[in-house]
């Protein structure tokens, strides 16, 4: 028979769960309640790693989304250009009317 490998996982809560197997690891990303640096000991190995590391994991998470470029709004320049105009309008009409 042969021995599947078995990890221990670090929750959110300082607590060790495990040994489980990589099918509840990868269950458990599903419903994200594993982060890629979410500390796992696999049992073959002597120290914590993120969860990211190990390749078999690594595919399991999307790629990181950049967040939205804005979009710088035109409005408020066309707007200021506008008020300015009208008040330089106004000027030269005031101006006028008392000659």
């Amino acid at each position: 028979m042969i021995s599947l490998p078995e990890y221990k996982v670090m929750g959110e809560d300082g607590q060790e769960y495990g040994p489980v197997a990589a099918e509840q690891i990868h269950k458990w990303i599903a419903e994200e309640r594993l982060e890629r640096k979410s500390p796992v000991k696999p049992a073959d190995l002597r120290d914590w790693v993120f969860l990211e590391s190990l390749p078999e994991f690594a595919g399991a998470f999307q790629p990181p989304t950049p967040p939205p470029k804005r979009r710088r709004r035109k409005w408020p320049v066309a707007a200021g250009i506008i008020i300015l105009a009208a008040g330089l309008i106004l000027l030269v009409v005031k101006k006028f009317k008392h000659l």
